[in-house]
């Protein structure tokens, strides 16, 4: 995995609810930058530059033809839909109200 710097953007593709950390449940995200690299805010990721959460990510992409197939549980509208578009805050913002949060 590639270290983000600072001229790439990153997009959240996903959340995850870690049930192993301790005192308490962590939320980690995934997210990509423009050139397809992956990276995550889980602690063993900032130690070796991969993690269970980027790897689950990773073979996703590589099973659906280069996409990560995100999951929306709730309904959203167009207009947020094309929102998400505009910016990655906005995107990102919109995974965490629409899309499913994976427990691993």
């Amino acid at each position: 995995m590639k270290e983000a710097s600072v001229n790439h953007s990153l997009r959240l593709v996903q959340v995850f609810l870690s049930q192993s950390q301790t005192p308490g449940p962590g939320i980690f995200e995934v997210s990509t930058n423009d050139e397809g690299a992956l990276f995550c805010t889980c602690p063993g990721f900032n130690g070796r530059k991969t993690c269970k959460h980027t790897k689950l990510v990773q073979t996703r992409i590589d099973n659906n033809e280069g996409n990560y197939p995100l999951e929306i549980l709730k309904k959203a509208t167009q207009e947020e839909a094309e929102q998400a578009k505009l910016s990655d805050e906005n995107h990102r913002s919109f995974i965490i109200r629409y899309g499913k949060i994976e427990v691993f």
